[in-house]
């Protein structure tokens, strides 16, 4: 395995995209490498977004903008210019460009190029020629410079000299070069002589840490391969035994850490993390889990918790605070509200615990406890000098998995968020809410769904697709799932009539893409956002032998498939649902971040809203938490509040996280939160625009559309 391609692989991953006009593409493009040329630091960003545009529809009509880009006067532009031709299949017309940039003075131009060269393995003697005059007078570069060209040499030529290098350095004294020839050699098959300077980088922080860590793990699997094909070891048994054995004689430290926490060096503890690893080398799906972390899971999808009914998170300074309280739940009939801190929690023993010292995960567990039992919290809460306390009788409370909201002029809009048990009665329930509201279209939103069960799916896709059509096939290699299995065929539902669109970004996963796609093929719906997640696969549970039923597997048993017969799992197929249209991700720049977050801390729109929404004006400001019309002007004084913030951001900007902060308050008032903020959400807009479009309707007829979408 070639660990550092791989992640420089990975870092640039082909995305497809949503077709797109052959113009549009081409000036997108020429813009992104205008920030090329200009953000430098930013190269290998602007690159993945070209990587995605030319992967739509026409996109390989960019390969004339590309070529064109290796005359530029910039070496970023040419080198990420030269890196998407030879992804492209071009690799003629750009690998002398690479070579060229050999003799960058830029190290991490060099570097990249190196390791371009590295994963093409060129033939051309010219380009060859290059690469070895640049390795023979690397004496004075940087260590990466160095490692990268003398693996770069190896890999494509096969020169015992530029090995040789690699062990000197490996050898040597210099810290980075050690580590950096240490992971070149593994990813290169010759792990077995740094094994030991491995095992120590592997302790140390940072990224060359990270690095040796992946290098040794590789190293140790190739290892047990080889010893599994030779017949070294007659059973596993003894192997794991062994390797037990020795960790616990020599290991540094009397623990181990799983998931950020401290275990102890036990057999068991050690045995698990072993089958952890097992599961997860075999299946990048799998997973090797415990009872309690099952019982989580399920907890997860079904969408039922026992406690006081509350989102918590940690701030920077280690106190564990409300996000916000789940509005059905005890908490906040108690009188819990977003923003408060959780300070400390009554025992069992009925002595206070001190929660500003303690861990998120181990705070919870405190504030937690069975169902019917009272949890006694002491909380602290903004403008509220003294500490106040609240009595909580924890019970079960059901999170509901699709949230609907009407939209101006009748569109219908639902998030669901995961496919949990109850989620296709919470679907059908949510779009008869909507229809008896008067509901003429439909938004539905899975950006963010990361999938969970089939059964979930295929009861969602009914509701919406006509009878017979496909919704999917799935293939695989055992029991119910072995070979091509028929198709799953909608039995058809109440709601396959409503015109309607689908949002999907990068974060959409498994089911979420298995519907997405089967409303794409089935010509029900557009698809709008971004490339999906690309998790074109299915897991089944199975109960581990002799763990009494406290271990359990978690593995992948078949793929499947679109009706249109493709695969989107990143792995094997086209990678993720491509969106009919695509919808550019907004980003920061990093200095908005900073005032962004500067702002938010000074407390000076928590001031604003103190002094605002109260009294008779919380009416008019709850309208505003609803609506603002993106206009400044809406909000009382509004002009003499951003003078006075003296803040590089726009007035939008100051205007927009005003609102955010608002509309927190307006939650806990109401006792509802909001579930979309349309007026702020281009992809939500550009669903509402496609909706009306299926319609003789114009959505400049709806004032508030009229208002915030742009043409």
């Amino acid at each position: 395995m070639r660990v550092a391609a791989m992640l420089f692989a990975l870092a640039l991953g082909a995305v497809p995209v949503a077709a797109q006009e052959d113009n549009s593409l081409q000036e997108k493009a020429e813009k992104l490498l205008e920030r090329v040329q200009k953000r430098p630091e930013r190269a290998w960003d602007h690159a993945y977004s070209l990587r995605s545009l030319s992967k739509a529809e026409g996109g390989d009509k960019l390969n004339a903008v590309f070529e064109k880009g290796l005359d530029s006067e910039s070496e970023h532009v040419r080198l990420v210019c030269a890196h998407l031709l030879v992804i492209a299949g071009s690799p003629d017309v750009a690998l002398e460009t690479v070579a060229e940039l050999l003799e960058s003075t830029d190290a991490a131009v060099v570097e990249a190029a190196a390791r371009i060269l590295a994963a093409e393995g060129p033939d051309d003697e010219e380009v060859l020629g290059k690469l070895r005059e640049a390795w023979e007078n690397a004496g004075d570069r940087t260590a990466p410079v160095r490692t990268a060209l003398a693996e770069a040499l190896y890999a494509c030529t096969q020169d015992s000299l530029a090995l040789e290098q690699l062990k000197e350095f490996a050898a040597g004294s210099d810290h980075e070069l050690v580590a950096r020839s240490s992971v070149a050699l593994a990813e290169l098959g010759q792990g077995a002589v740094v094994e030991g300077r491995l095992d120590s980088l592997s302790r140390e922080p940072g990224e060359l840490g990270r690095l040796a860590r992946i290098s040794r793990e590789v190293v140790r699997i190739d290892r047990a391969v080889e010893e599994h094909k030779a017949g070294t070891h007659d059973t596993l048994d003894r192997l794991v035994a062994a390797e037990v054995r020795l960790v616990k004689q020599h290991y540094v430290d009397e623990f181990l850490v799983y998931a950020e926490k401290p275990q102890a060096l036990t057999n068991e503890n050690l045995v698990d993390n072993a089958c952890r690893a097992m599961s997860t080398a075999v299946d990048r799906y799998g997973a090797f889990m415990t009872r309690a972390e099952i019982d989580e899971m399920n907890q997860d999808q079904e969408g039922n918790y026992v406690g006081i009914g509350a989102h918590v998170l940690q701030d920077e300074n280690g106190f564990i605070y409300i996000s916000q309280p789940i509005y059905e739940g005890p908490a906040y009939a108690a009188g819990i509200r977003t923003g408060d801190r959780l300070v400390g929690v009554q025992g069992p023993d009925g002595k206070r615990i001190d929660l500003t010292k303690l861990a998120l995960e181990d705070g919870v567990k405190h504030v937690r406890g069975p169902e019917g039992s009272t949890a006694v919290v002491f909380v602290k809460r903004r403008g509220v000098e003294k500490e106040l306390v609240f009595e909580i009788k924890r019970r079960m409370v059901h999170v509901d998995t699709a949230l609907e909201e009407m939209l101006p002029g009748k569109v219908g809009y639902l998030r669901l968020t995961r496919f949990g048990a109850n989620s296709g009665t919470d679907v059908k329930e949510s779009l008869a809410s909507l229809r008896r509201q008067g509901m003429e279209t439909l938004v539905f939103d899975l950006r963010g769904n990361g999938g969970g069960q089939l059964s979930a799916v295929i009861d969602i896709a009914d509701a919406l697709l006509p009878k017979g059509r496909i919704i999917s096939s799935t293939r695989g290699r055992f029991g119910d799932w072995a070979g091509t299995q028929p198709p799953f065929r909608s039995k058809g539902g109440d709601f396959t009539d409503i015109p309607m669109v689908v949002l999907v970004d990068g974060e959409s996963a498994s089911g979420s893409e298995m519907l997405s796609g089967a409303l794409k093929d089935n010509n029900r719906a557009v698809v709008i956002g971004r490339t999906t997640f690309g998790k074109g696969i299915g897991q089944s549970f199975f109960n581990v032998e002799k763990t009494q039923g406290q271990r359990v597997l978690k593995g992948t048993v078949f793929s499947y498939l679109l009706p249109s017969g493709i695969s989107i799992d990143a792995w094997e197929g086209q990678g993720g649902v491509t969106p009919h249209i695509f919808i550019e991700q907004e980003l920061l720049e990093p200095w908005q971040v900073y005032a962004i977050d500067k702002l938010r801390k000074s407390q000076k729109l928590e001031e604003y809203l103190d002094q605002n929404y109260r009294g008779e004006a919380k009416q008019r400001f709850m309208g505003l938490a609803a609506f603002d019309a993106l206009d400044p002007a809406a909000w009382p004084g509004f002009e003499a509040f951003y003078t006075g913030l003296a803040t590089p951001l726009a007035r939008d900007d100051v205007r927009r996280e005003l609102r955010f902060a608002l509309r927190s308050r307006v939650q806990d008032d109401r006792g509802a939160e909001f579930t979309q903020n349309y007026q702020e959400d281009q992809g939500l807009l550009r669903g509402v625009r496609e909706v009306f479009s299926k319609t003789s309707r114009n959505f400049k007829d709806v004032p508030e559309y009229a208002k915030v979408i742009k043409e």
